[in-house]
């Protein structure tokens, strides 16, 4: 039983996975960063919560489905090992877990999580820091007055074709045509415009048409909660879509697949505005679902 291997391959998925008494294995977000010496592409770091040990569901029914066992046996196969996990840590002081990382306890009773350095962002996979290096460039030298010399030695030209240019009488209306008309040609064609008038009105009509069908596919969508109690969750949409249909058959009227979470397609039994509702749902289900659990996305 590898269960810190499949807590590893979770978290590329999911940003919270628990292991039931023992702590939460969290991730956090870092954007992409540019410094002097690197460049970091996205990242996703793991963390340890030692408070958050009460089950939501999500490493059970996962663990279960890949290794094609029974929630009552996945639960106590996972129970096992993190029992193992605690002896190990109070008598070697020392708990090293594969990718996510080592804990270690110290004689006041105070434990610390040293994590891996292992990037559990699927947007940069395959994506490496890159160290940069600066290219010194050498700054010209001023030569002085050369310099200005160069300059008058520039405008000296133009200050003559500008004096021959002006100096000869230009005739005032040739002036006007050549360099003006083309200017003015625009202002005068404005008046095109107005005659497309009828075009833009029966454009309008169709746009206030539009509301009318918006509306009726706003009411035709599945209201979904943020309080969900999942009966299942599936690899492939269309085996979701099936189990939907077997709940509605056996008279969950509001059974619902309600999002693609990970890899996994989730169906609820029903969707709640808060806790004590999906609570009070879960608790009244007969005892032929006891796989039943709750996934709150507050």
């Amino acid at each position: 039983m590898n269960l810190e291997k499949h807590i590893s391959t979770l978290l590329y998925s999911y940003d919270c996975v628990i292991a039931p008494g023992f702590g939460a294995f969290l991730t956090h977000k870092n954007s992409s960063s540019l410094n002097e010496t690197s460049i970091d592409p996205p990242s996703k770091k793991v963390g340890f919560n030692g408070a958050l040990q009460k089950s939501d569901g999500l490493l059970i029914q996962t663990y279960a489905q890949s290794r094609k066992l029974s929630f009552e046996d996945a639960q106590r196969e996972i129970e096992n090992q993190i029992s193992f996990w605690k002896i190990h840590l109070n008598k070697n002081d020392s708990l090293i877990l594969g990718e996510l990382g080592t804990f270690t306890k110290y004689p006041a009773g105070n434990v610390e999580f040293k994590p891996n350095e292992l990037n559990y962002s699927l947007e940069s996979f395959g994506l490496e820091s890159i160290r940069t290096k600066f290219i010194m460039q050498p700054v010209p030298k001023n030569n002085g007055s050369n310099g200005v010399w160069w300059k008058v030695a520039a405008m000296v030209p133009i200050l003559i074709g500008g004096y021959l240019y002006f100096a000869q009488p230009q005739p005032v209306a040739d002036f006007v045509n050549e360099q003006w008309s083309g200017f003015v040609a625009p202002i005068v064609n404005t008046h095109v415009v107005s005659t497309e008038t009828p075009l833009i009105t029966e454009e309008v009509k169709v746009i206030e048409e539009m509301p009318a069908a918006i509306v009726e596919n706003v009411v035709s969508e599945k209201i979904v909660h943020a309080h969900q109690v999942i009966a299942g969750s599936f690899r492939l949409k269309s085996e979701a879509e099936i189990f939907e249909a077997k709940l509605k058959e056996e008279g969950f009227a509001n059974a619902k697949f309600t999002q693609k979470k990970g890899s996994y397609f989730y169906v609820a039994f029903d969707t709640f505005e808060t806790t004590d509702e999906a609570l009070a749902f879960k608790r009244s289900l007969p005892m032929d679902y006891p796989e039943a659990w709750i996934l709150s996305l507050n």
